[in-house]
């Protein structure tokens, strides 16, 4: 009973400043609701980033996001994409080696599978070898941009991130950008 009675109290509030929340913010950036939040950070909401359909590997499964999606080129000169990778395992660790500093690899191919965009292109990484290892239930993620200015607005394209020591571990996702 006094449960209840603290709920029929505390709910109201949670709404108003919930409502209060989605509201401020720069104008056209819609922002969640505290309660959205909420139900986001405790997984019982979808974030809304739409992810390319997880690729498994033993029990590793590969995702990726790209954010915003969709996305406008007059708007967005780069995108963000997240690469996680899940063990899945309940026992395993997961071991990976890499001989160098760069983990990952992102492409961006046309309709037509010529690549357009390579992320490493741009970066500098060390030959420094590395090992890191995943805990059974833990995921290792990384969230890289992507410039877009090779795009053209109205054409497909498909984004493909792998890890460059384990050509098993690639996924990608189409995505067609906006004018």
């Amino acid at each position: 009973m006094k449960l209840r009675a603290v709920f029929a109290l505390v709910l109201p509030f949670v709404f108003a400043i919930s409502a209060e929340a989605s509201s401020s913010g720069p104008a056209g950036t819609p922002r969640p609701s505290l309660l959205d939040e909420t139900l986001m950070a405790l997984h019982l909401k979808h974030t809304g980033t739409p992810k390319a359909k997880a690729q498994m590997h033993h029990e590793m499964e590969l995702t990726l996001g790209v954010n915003p999606t969709p996305f406008k080129l007059s708007e967005n000169r780069e995108v963000k994409v997240t690469v996680t990778l899940y063990n899945r395992s309940s026992k395993k660790y997961a071991h990976l080696n890499f001989p160098t500093s760069q983990r990952i690899e992102i492409l961006v191919r046309d309709a037509s599978g010529k690549v357009v965009n390579t992320w490493s292109e741009d970066q500098s990484f060390t030959n420094d070898p590395a090992s890191v290892t995943v805990n059974p239930g833990e995921r290792l993620e990384y969230t890289e941009s992507v410039a877009t200015r090779e795009m053209t607005a109205g054409q497909a394209y498909t984004i493909e991130a792998s890890f460059p020591s384990y050509p098993e571990l690639k996924v990608e996702q189409k995505v067609e950008p906006g004018k």
